[in-house]
């Protein structure tokens, strides 16, 4: 591990383009970003593509803007080259090349000609004798240079693989846990090359982490058996490492690790998905900060923005047991940071999402935003206004009720107030119900199918006078 003082912190944020910036991927980029800015360092944003087949640029734009909306804006990036550049993995293969070589050259690494078929028969005579942890058997370390020269020559498939001192213990102070160590003898000849000219992930991860002069890395707890790999890579190229912190596991409300499998949850994991819904990017940063962090003893402040969240964030407030990820307290984050908003942002937010679904014309904005403004208080997430509203833009399912005839004639009564009121103002709609409020939940009924909602003069007013007649007629 690095024992010297840093001066400038450098973390990162280093997704595979497989897929989009999910929750996990978003908290980790998260505490990263803070870290570095708690102390004016760099938080740098890399891309790990070497998985071609997977691998799509899309998903690099993608995850980019996201983090962007999110208000992690990376320092150096794919999109913002420094001299640490390049940013992205497949541009990268001659660094790599040269390291492997040098560790080659060194007697450090080895070829392994082993096929797929090879290594699979040897691990199952392996399992046979019933031995655990099947490692490598380093057979290709015996061949002689005249038959790695002549496997060269005749083009057979190798990898490298790196000769894992097993006498040597591999130790470091994880920023989270605590002291961590392996044991060389439990750590296999791992390959870090393949002959296609492709890294293996943890080669790479070094080489880049070295040069790039990132000082702290923060990750998922699924990482610290690549760190064990990665601390032997350090001490092999003679390198220091990085600080390593292990972050817990996000968990679903069974306390398993959160699957995209998970019904209640599996459409609220992407951040795209939280966007589509109308999500705030300031509820996100707030929710992900409490989710496996916490600021310390005595603080109950749960509303952070992310300067308060830069300003408080310190790594002892990390949690080594798993955060339960539940929609309730995300749906509370961002139902405060939706009645915080201005009005002005409030009216865009709601047009654009009930405009498009819809299909409304410009000269109703004004209308539909007041609309949005009656379901503000109960508004979890802007695309909940779709349902919330539905009423306005679409007739509801008429339900006919076998009523007494006291309260059919005063369904008539109201049906005659409202036909007779010439001034269609909120408050005029409020003054002429007076009378027959006792009738408001069979009203709603009529106008709405929906047995709650807001203020019924207020939905009475916006609904308008003739949708409002045709609702409460009544069956001859």
């Amino acid at each position: 591990m690095n024992k010297k003082n840093i001066s400038v912190i450098r973390t990162r944020f280093a997704p595979s383009p497989t897929g989009e910036l999910h929750l996990g991927g978003a908290r980790t980029a998260l505490f990263n970003y803070l870290l570095a800015k708690k102390s004016q360092g760099k938080f740098i944003l890399r891309i790990e593509d070497t998985d071609q087949e997977r691998s799509k640029e899309e998903y690099i734009n993608n995850q980019y803007n996201d983090l962007l909306w999110l208000g992690l804006k990376p320092d150096e990036s794919p999109f913002f080259e420094s001299k640490h550049g390049p940013y992205q993995q497949t541009k990268r293969l001659d660094i790599y090349q040269k390291y492997a070589q040098e560790l080659l050259d060194k007697k450090k690494v080895y070829y392994c000609f082993c096929s797929k078929e090879e290594l699979a028969k040897e691990k199952e005579e392996y399992l046979v004798k019933k031995k655990a942890n099947y490692q490598y058997s380093r057979k290709c370390l015996q061949l002689s240079p005249e038959q790695i020269q002549n496997f060269l020559q005749t083009k057979k498939p190798y990898v490298l693989r790196l000769k894992v001192p097993q006498e040597k213990d591999y130790g470091f102070q994880d920023l989270v846990r605590g002291k961590i160590t392996f044991q060389g003898k439990d750590i296999e000849d791992f390959v870090i090359f393949r002959s296609n000219g492709f890294p293996l992930l943890n080669f790479a991860v070094v080489i880049d982490d070295h040069l790039m002069g990132i000082s702290h890395v923060l990750r998922g707890e699924e990482h610290i058996s690549n760190t064990a790999k990665q601390l032997v890579l350090y001490k092999a190229l003679g390198w220091n490492s990085p600080q390593f912190g292990h972050l817990s596991i996000i968990l679903n409300k069974e306390r398993q690790k959160l699957s995209k499998r998970d019904q209640t949850t599996s459409e609220f994991q992407m951040i795209y998905q939280l966007r589509q819904k109308g999500y705030l990017p300031q509820a996100i940063i707030n929710y992900l900060l409490f989710l496996g962090w916490h600021p310390g003893r005595g603080i109950t402040q749960e509303i952070f923005n992310l300067k308060e969240a830069i300003e408080n964030f310190n790594l002892k407030g990390l949690h080594t047991q798993g955060a339960v990820f539940t929609l309730e307290k995300l749906n509370w984050y961002n139902n405060y940071y939706i009645q915080q908003l201005e009005e002005k942002e409030f009216e865009k937010q709601s047009w654009k999402v009930l405009q498009k679904e819809y299909q409304l014309a410009e000269e109703k904005k004004e209308w539909v935003q007041k609309i949005a403004f009656l379901f503000r208080p109960r508004l979890n997430c802007f695309q909940e206004l779709i349902n919330l509203s539905r009423y306005f833009f679409q007739e509801p399912l008429q339900i006919d009720l076998d009523l007494p005839l006291s309260q059919l004639e005063k369904l008539k009564e109201t049906k005659e107030l409202l036909t007779n009121l010439e001034d269609w103002k909120e408050e005029s709609v409020r003054q002429a119900l007076q009378t027959v409020k006792n009738l408001f939940p069979l009203i709603r009924r009529k106008l709405t199918g929906q047995k709650s909602g807001p203020e019924l003069p207020k939905i009475i007013y916006l609904l308008g006078k003739e949708k409002v007649l045709k609702r409460l007629k009544l069956k001859s």
